[in-house]
């Protein structure tokens, strides 16, 4: 028996859009999701052959926004999107402060588009924006508390699984403002 591993970009491709909307029993309704994508997802295209046809463009990708819609949630629209979460690069270990800056600019812009919850499907860009948004309160006084869901929470939770079995009492940001508004 072989198994084929892929990115999880290819999930539009080799999935397809409406498996994801087929498998949904618990829709995201009325829910604002802001998607990060992330620098190392769409850069470097040119060596990506086989993201070529999903990423047809990566400086304005819209797959993210597909699956978002999929599992009956609104993907909203945020100033510089395509931006770094602020940790990529090295940035957070080098320069923790210069990289909650960044990490806060985006955090302003999504809460600006009035968004209930961010995903994304780095680990990295998780950790940035889960705990990050901890530290942007203890060094800068700010608070946010917005959820952060990798994608394949979110899914798991438009597929039936409970919040526990996702670990998502783990995540540093509480997430219980956005499961009380979909669940």
């Amino acid at each position: 028996m072989s198994t084929t591993l892929r990115n999880f970009s290819t999930t539009e491709k080799y999935v397809g859009v409406n498996k994801v909307r087929d498998s949904v029993v618990t829709p995201m309704t009325g829910a604002r999701i802001a998607v990060h994508y992330g620098c190392h997802l769409t850069k470097p295209h040119k060596d990506r052959e086989f993201e070529k046809s999903i990423m047809l463009n990566t400086e304005h990708p819209s797959w993210m926004e597909e699956l978002v819609a999929a599992i009956g949630a609104t993907p909203v629209e945020y100033r510089n999107k395509m931006q770094c979460c602020g940790a990529g690069g090295g940035v957070r270990g080098y320069d923790i402060v210069h990289s909650l800056d960044i990490t806060n600019e985006k955090m302003i812009n999504i809460m600006e588009a009035k968004a209930d919850a961010l995903t994304n499907i780095c680990p990295f860009c998780q950790l940035q924006f889960d705990r990050g948004q901890i530290e942007i309160k203890e060094k800068f006084g700010i608070s946010y508390d917005l959820p952060v869901l990798h994608f394949c929470e979110l899914l798991g939770l438009a597929q039936g699984m409970s919040p526990q079995e996702l670990g998502l009492d783990l995540h540093a940001i509480s997430c219980e403002p956005f499961l009380q508004k979909v669940l």
